[in-house]
């Protein structure tokens, strides 16, 4: 649970609901283009939005939550009114590799643990899946995903074309990164 301090609610991490899929994309599709802002062209950034945060693809993905180990659910920050401020969601690459796909929150509750207590709860469900290890992917340049992640141990290992555009351009690289556990 989550402390009152200041302007930030008090707020719970749990495993997303059915009936939470509008709120998560909504929370995604805004923390994913503020975060990609001035690296990716706004035409990618609106088809990648509409291609992972559109409600139907979510809500079969909360529905499915654990099923697989390569996906082991959304997992959101709630307050006690029941808003999404945050989202995050992963799974395993193999036996001992976890894997961080998606992590946002409300832009304006930025710096307050949110993003902490989103990214320990996947990491809690990964270490209990056997993990020791912990991967993300980032684009280059994210000046709000990457000190993050840098910030709890994450150290880049490799940089990849990411984002190719219609006419095979390279838009953008990205860091892998990784870190023990």
């Amino acid at each position: 649970m989550g402390e009152a301090d200041g302007d930030v609610p008090a707020y719970e991490v749990r495993l997303a609901r059915i009936g939470e899929e509008d709120a998560i994309c909504a929370v995604c599709r805004e923390g994913f283009a503020a975060s990609s802002e001035g690296l990716l062209s706004p035409a990618t950034i609106g088809r990648q939005s509409a291609l992972y945060y559109e409600p139907a693809r979510v809500r079969r993905e909360i529905a499915t939550a654990g099923d697989r180990r390569e996906w082991q659910g959304y997992v959101v920050a709630v307050t006690a009114s029941g808003q999404v401020v945050g989202a995050a969601g992963g799974g395993m690459a193999g036996p001992t590799v976890g894997l961080v796909l998606v992590l946002y929150l409300d832009l304006a509750l930025r710096g307050r643990g949110i993003g902490s207590a989103l990214l320990d709860f996947v990491t809690t469900q990964q270490r209990e899946t056997g993990a020791t290890e912990q991967w993300v992917t980032v684009t280059e340049g994210n000046e709000l995903g990457l000190p993050f992640y840098r910030a709890r141990g994450f150290v880049a290992r490799e940089r990849f074309p990411h984002f190719v555009a219609d006419d095979g351009t390279v838009e953008a690289h990205a860091l892998r990164m990784s870190r023990p556990l």
